[in-house]
């Protein structure tokens, strides 16, 4: 009920988010102090009136959604709420990123989880809610932040009267086409899991949902580069240091070289000391699931080209065809290998995925690389 709680907040996020905080990034070296608090207070105007048009949805439709989900209604009332207080929790962290505020980030993120997980311990084992406690905790934890960040918007006088018609025309246009990129994206995360389980069981999803879990620490090391990566790339980019941008680039592929090397050596070792019999089957997945998340995070680092570029309506071609591609390969496969084909679907969807950015940008990759190319060669002359 937890996953499809989450599942469900997901499905409603991109409405809410419409790729706000990223075309704030991008927007936000050329804005000067009355523009960046026109922009937020115009851009926050949208997930009220998203908030308003899913919870009629809810009201029409709660019985149909609870036969399909299982989900009461005041859990879906609970999910609109949810994912509306989300939306400012993370306009927050990245107010602070742009600003250049580590320290103010890092607490909020400490905070957040600090208090999600007291809560969920506090509801669960205390109070015997079961898992409507773990939901329980992550709604109060939301909201609270949610109201921390209207006040701190408020103080520092970001968030007024200031409404313009620019902004709300540019947050709708550049943030329509990123629905469908969050669409691609809970696709490419969860098809094979869900195919596996449709196909082959629970008892098979149990392990191959192991081997996956492992791969997403690949995930999540990514996302903690890519968050404070994407306004470093945009304000480089605008002043020309193509250098620094590249050397970057390089150090953290080599990096997660290195982290998805480390988790497929290391794993095996793990489960002998530490994991069940029963579900070593995992490590036969692991290798190709990590080859997927390593395809990803190399994927992200592209995606930044994409909002850099301002091409937002690119998403509109590329996802759909990477959607088809990527359940077309995992039915492609049923019945070749057993449960070891949606691996392989994966790994090749994760690359398809790779390939097209790569290819659509490969231009400004050439140009990058040459350059970053010619300084080592030149930093190298001179040392010697």
């Amino acid at each position: 009920m937890v996953t499809i709680f989450a599942n469900s907040v997901y499905f409603i996020a991109p409405l809410m988010n419409l790729g706000i905080g990223e075309t704030y990034t991008v927007e936000y070296p050329g804005l000067d102090k009355k523009n960046i608090a026109s922009f937020i207070t115009t851009s926050s105007i949208v997930p009220v009136i998203i908030l308003v048009l899913v919870s009629v949805l809810v009201s029409l439709l709660h019985p149909f959604i609870t036969r399909l989900t299982g989900l009461s209604a005041t859990l879906q009332y609970l999910i609109c709420l949810f994912s509306f207080s989300n939306f400012f929790n993370e306009y927050l962290f990245t107010y602070f990123r742009n600003r250049n505020q580590p320290v103010s980030f890092g607490i909020l993120t400490i905070v957040k989880t600090a208090l999600e997980l007291s809560l969920a311990v506090y509801f669960i084992k205390f109070c015997g809610d079961g898992y409507v406690g773990r939901v329980k905790s992550m709604f109060i934890t939301t909201v609270i932040i949610f109201i921390f960040t209207l006040i701190y918007f408020i103080k520092n006088d970001v968030l007024n009267f200031n409404v313009s018609k620019k902004w709300f025309s540019l947050v709708i246009k550049r943030g329509i086409p990123t629905i469908p990129l969050f669409v691609m994206v809970f696709l490419l995360y969860n098809t094979d899991n869900y195919m596996v389980n449709y196909y082959h069981g629970a008892a098979a999803i149990g392990v191959y949902g192991l081997a996956s879990q492992i791969s997403l620490l690949v995930n999540f090391v990514c996302s903690s580069f890519i968050t404070p990566f994407y306004p470093f790339l945009y304000d480089n980019l605008n002043k020309g240091n193509y250098v620094k941008v590249m050397s970057l680039v390089f150090k953290y592929i080599a990096f997660i070289t290195g982290v998805v090397l480390l988790l497929a050596l290391a794993t095996p070792m793990v489960f002998d000391y530490f994991i069940g019999y029963k579900f070593h089957a995992a490590l036969h997945y692991l290798p190709l699931l990590l080859l997927g998340q390593y395809f990803f995070s190399i994927y992200l680092i592209l995606a930044g080209l994409v909002f850099y570029k301002k091409h937002n309506s690119y998403f509109y071609y590329i996802c759909p065809v990477i959607i088809i591609l990527n359940i077309g390969i995992n039915y492609f496969f049923i019945g070749v290998l057993n449960v070891s084909q949606f691996a392989i679907a994966s790994a090749l969807s994760y690359f398809v995925c790779l390939s097209i950015v790569a290819g659509t940008y490969y231009r400004y990759i050439y140009k990058g690389t040459v350059i970053y190319v010619k300084w080592l060669i030149g930093r190298n002359h001179i040392i010697g």
